[in-house]
């Protein structure tokens, strides 16, 4: 029987210390029927150049290879062109500095097969920490992981950031992420707004097994945890306006406050007289539901902060 083609969508950025061994994974796995799409988002180093000189004398590995480079349009418009030029239902959507271990689109695959759901759109696994050398860092306790197997209301941790699901483990299922209009460039959390979405119309999918490794390298970070927090706020406020009436007041009251805590913490030192809009911001949000309007007022002032 042959098996169904899958597809491995790669938006490649500027990593070309990581290229190769990402494509190694890719190479390796034992799942035959591959198509490997790969979009260089105008990378200012080798990137490209490593990637198709990999990939020369590899062609065999995959039914079909699609080698691409642009110019810079950033991670979302990357991702939906890979995933618009795939040909498999599904997809593994792998970050360009991650890795894939061996059986990890053989074991997903299964899994999709025998839960036999038809409302299913993502599944995800678990991963490995990685740093720059692919060395594993030091395992830290962390967040309890969601149930294994089908969720259909995967929409409620999400929103209230109780578990993760991590980039290099998901499997999407193509249609359904056109359907929904793919990544949103508009925001700079695009994953989490997309999931989200996603999951107010479909079944996500556990598989409890570490199946990839997620790297984690150096960045500016001060700034960027500033900025990162600005996309969540941002991106709840578009969650609320699309499916607020999916929340209870209660739930985004207790979002609302922790994610005020939040912002306090990392503007208190180099902002301290945003304590005051916090501080009114956290008693009425005892007096009335946060609205989207609220959320988005404290990313504009975290955005202003981290530019």
């Amino acid at each position: 029987m042959t098996l169904p083609l899958v597809s491995i969508a790669i938006p490649a950025y500027n990593h070309a210390a990581y290229i190769e061994a990402c494509l190694a994974s890719v190479c390796a796995q034992t799942y035959a029927e591959l198509e490997l799409v790969l979009i260089d988002d105008g990378s200012q180093d080798a990137t490209f150049e490593l990637a198709r000189d990999f990939l020369d004398s590899r062609q065999d590995r995959f039914r079909r290879v699609v080698l691409e480079r642009q110019d810079n349009r950033g991670v979302s418009a990357t991702s939906n062109a890979c995933i618009a030029a795939c040909r498999g239902e599904w997809v593994h959507l792998l970050g360009s500095d991650d890795v894939l271990y061996p059986d990890k689109v053989e074991r997903m695959q299964r899994a999709i097969a025998e839960w036999n759901c038809p409302d299913l759109a993502l599944a995800h696994a678990d991963v490995d920490i990685i740093d720059s050398e692919g060395r594993l860092h030091a395992r830290q306790s962390a967040k309890p992981r969601p149930a294994p197997g089908i969720e259909r209301e995967a929409w409620r941790w999400l929103f209230m950031g109780e578990h993760y699901i991590f980039n290099p483990t998901q499997a999407i299922r193509r249609d359904a992420f056109l359907a929904i209009g793919g990544f949103d460039p508009r925001l700079a959390l695009e994953d989490m707004d997309f999931w989200l979405r996603l999951s107010v119309r479909h079944a996500f999918g556990r598989v409890p097994e570490v199946l990839a490794g997620y790297r984690k390298h150096a960045g500016n970070a001060t700034r960027r945890r500033v900025r990162m927090l600005a996309a969540h706020f941002l991106t709840y406020a578009k969650f609320l306006d699309e499916h607020g009436e999916l929340l209870p007041d209660g739930l985004v009251r207790r979002h609302y406050r922790k994610y005020l805590g939040r912002f306090w913490r990392r503007v208190r030192h180099r902002r301290p007289w945003l304590l005051l809009p916090a501080a009114a911001a956290l008693v009425s949000s005892g007096l009335a539901r946060p609205r989207s309007v609220d959320y988005r007022r404290f990313g504009r002032m975290l955005e202003r902060m981290a530019a």
